[in-house]
């Protein structure tokens, strides 16, 4: 089954390994996600997230660049088997070639700083999806930030007045917004805001699990109605309240059935996070998304439902948006 997730922190791993002295490749790896391993799940595409904790950074756009360098780098050296896109077209180039796709995206828009002429650099370099935040309030907007696993959280701080105009540049330029970490007043900023499609990279249902970073009902409605995409998160803390440290093809398959019940088969995608999670994980890396077909079969959903969840609405989504 060909696989397309919207979401992982690989990249910006190997970037951390590197200015650590133990550096990792993409080819091989003891991360969740390397090219061997991609491989053998049968993947079309993989969003690589370059990744910014602001906290850790004194310089966020320079950090950026060097892991969008990285980015480069091992795509290069791994040109025969994957190739960066930046448009639907070249996914389907690729696909015809054998090989599988990259796209780059970018988790923290604080990396801008606040600065447009940032942000159309990154396009520039390659990146087609950003989030307005992280876990941190920043130039843009407010983040859904708990104040403990499953504690009360501030949803109030919305979009600044230089977030509304970021949203409106990505929209003139072609950079997808990204909800994922966004707080609910962001939210419903950009719903109300923006006209094109957007994306929940790596958010689940917050009917079954009460995380600040999943999506309400309303929340999945406005991403269906849209024709935009949710990325099913293989994080245990936004799949089960109240054993966050286990991660289980069964509770993804029943935010799969609540997603599809609220917003419809072409809503939900995969965003699985790897190598941003933590935890006991029953898919151990993406070699193993098999686990999830052979329980989403268990869950009755179909044979065509299945490969709308693993890659076609993805690709839906990408040839209206890239």
């Amino acid at each position: 089954m060909k696989i397309a997730d919207l979401h992982c922190d690989t990249i910006s791993e190997i970037w951390k390994s590197r200015r650590a002295g133990r550096p990792q490749q993409l080819f091989q790896n003891n991360l969740h996600v390397d090219i061997q391993k991609m491989q053998k799940a049968g993947y079309l595409l993989q969003n690589f997230a370059m990744y910014i904790d602001l906290e850790k950074t004194s310089d966020p756009f320079a950090a950026v660049s060097e892991q969008i360098d990285v980015f480069y780098d091992e795509m290069e050296k791994n040109k025969d088997c994957i190739g960066i896109v930046t448009s639907y077209h070249e996914i389907l180039a690729n696909e015809k070639q054998g090989k599988m796709s990259a796209l780059m995206t970018i988790e923290e828009g604080g990396c801008c700083k606040g600065e447009l002429e940032n942000l159309e650099t990154l396009y520039q370099r390659g990146a087609r999806m950003m989030t307005l935040t992280w876990n941190y309030p920043n130039e843009l907007a407010g983040p859904n930030l708990p104040a403990d696993s499953f504690g009360a959280f501030d949803s109030t701080k919305g979009l600044t007045r230089k977030g509304f105009a970021f949203i409106q540049r990505m929209e003139e330029i072609g950079m997808i917004l990204d909800v994922s970490h966004l707080s609910d007043a962001g939210f419903w900023d950009i719903a109300k805001h923006t006209k094109k499609p957007f994306a929940a990279s790596h958010s689940n249902a917050r009917a079954l699990s009460p995380h600040a970073r999943n999506l309400t009902d309303d929340m999945l409605r406005v991403i269906a109605d849209r024709g935009g995409v949710a990325g099913l998160n293989f994080y245990g803390r936004f799949l089960n309240p109240t054993d966050d440290s286990h991660s289980s093809t069964a509770q993804m398959a029943q935010h799969v059935r609540h997603i599809v019940n609220v917003g419809g088969i072409e809503c939900i995608g995969l965003g699985s996070d790897f190598d941003g999670i933590t935890g006991e994980l029953e898919i151990e890396d993406c070699s193993q998304l098999a686990k999830l077909t052979a329980e989403l079969e268990r869950a009755h959903f179909t044979g065509s439902e299945i490969e709308h969840i693993l890659y076609k609405n993805v690709m839906r989504f990408y040839r209206e948006m890239l």
